[in-house]
């Protein structure tokens, strides 16, 4: 399935990446093997042997052999799938950053995007989400023709057809629309496309994520005593392992995204205080005496300096006992610090964007035009996005 988290790519491995083996590298990108593979590969060996011997049982022991190979052929279907989605986003102009197999199957993991927000990225997002589960099906379908060319029972025919059922079963399960599975991450982008938030996309399909991991463990109790069984507890406690990994997951995906929902939405009129500028040596009094028209308050006053540039803020409390005097402002000033400008219809998210670029800024001055007219001070906003 497609990560939608990015990151950057290092030489042996990737931040957020399990650390582990690695293979190799294609587009680019470091393909990993998490240790916990191991772990997978063992409960496939253990599940799929079996069934194996009940099939052979002229084998013997080696029927775990068999087992094992099968959790390589499983794996094999997984970076395939994965590597469907790699190829699609770089053709697409995505780099990706690392390909990793793991426990859970694997994800691939893309850079930053660095085009907005628009139509084009939300049908791409789409485009790359599904390709993973059609390679399996198209892989499925065609290991279902290859299948009758080969022996009954031999030892090809069982990988084949452990490989054909892999693939069935990892196409059509990552097709269901929930998060994190690559149907969900499909269905994100349609809410995308037409709500214009990815951040509201991600929740919807989130939610249905978590209706899925229900349903998982609802059909692993129910199917048995439907046909008057008994559940088998290793199917209900394989079932319930991955339907927690696909509870959690979604449940991560929809916190980070409501968290970016927050963001996307906030009011940047919360934090901006009206604000003027004065030139180095304008007088005190009517730089004291002067209300913002549009909201009847004392606006903050920012001092330029000799070159024009922003220096300082006065200190109106400092300045409040010297009205009369004929005093000037930057004599009543306090350091700005760190800057940075905007415009006056700036948003949250390209605030935080611009902010990347100029982290040690604590202020930010709101431009209209050629005029001051607002004031952010940047510590006050973060305080405000965290307590919305």
């Amino acid at each position: 399935m497609p990560e939608q988290t990015s990151s950057e790519p290092a030489p042996a491995a990737t931040p957020g990446a399990s650390q582990g083996l690695r293979l190799g590298s294609v587009l680019g990108a470091p393909v990993l093997l998490a240790w916990s593979w191991f772990i997978a590969a063992g409960v496939i060996a253990v599940l799929v042997s079996p069934w194996v011997a009940r099939v052979r049982p002229d084998l013997g022991w080696l029927s775990w052999v068999v087992g094992l190979l099968f959790s390589v052929v499983l794996f094999g279907s997984v970076f395939l799938h994965e590597l469907a989605h790699g190829v699609t986003g770089r053709l697409f102009g995505y780099r990706v950053a690392a390909i990793e197999l793991n426990v859970w199957g694997g994800f691939t993991r893309f850079e930053p995007r660095t085009e907005p927000d628009s139509p084009r990225a939300a049908w791409v997002s789409f485009t790359i989400s599904v390709i993973g589960p059609v390679v399996n099906l198209v892989l499925g379908g065609l290991g279902w023709l290859v299948l009758d060319a080969l022996p009954q029972g031999s030892v090809p025919w069982l990988l084949l057809f452990g490989f054909t059922f892999a693939n069935l079963i990892l196409g059509a399960i990552n097709l269901l629309p929930g998060i994190p599975l690559d149907g969900g991450w499909a269905l994100q982008a349609v809410f995308w496309r037409f709500t214009g938030s990815p951040y509201a996309g991600t929740i919807a399909a989130a939610w249905f994520g978590r209706l899925i991991a229900v349903g998982f463990v609802v059909v692993a109790l129910l199917a048995p005593l439907v046909q008057g069984q008994r559940p088998d507890l290793v199917t209900v406690g394989w079932t319930a392992a991955i339907a927690a990994m696909v509870w959690f997951s979604a449940s991560d995906a929809a916190k980070h995204a409501t968290q970016a929902r927050r963001v996307e939405t906030y009011d940047m009129r919360r934090v901006i205080q009206p604000a003027i500028a004065a030139s180095w040596d304008a007088p005190l009094d009517s730089a004291l005496t002067y209300t913002d028209p549009h909201t009847g308050r004392q606006p903050l006053i920012v001092v330029l300096d000799e070159q024009g540039l922003p220096n300082g803020l006065v200190n109106r409390q400092a300045a409040a006992g010297h009205a009369g005097t004929g005093r000037q402002v930057h004599e009543f000033t306090r350091p700005l610090g760190p800057w940075i400008g905007a415009p006056a219809d700036i948003t949250a998210p390209h605030l935080l964007e611009s902010l990347t670029h100029r982290p040690k800024a604590a202020f930010c001055l709101i431009m209209q035009g050629e005029a001051l007219v607002g004031f952010v001070d940047l510590q006050e906003f973060f305080d405000e996005l965290l307590a919305h």
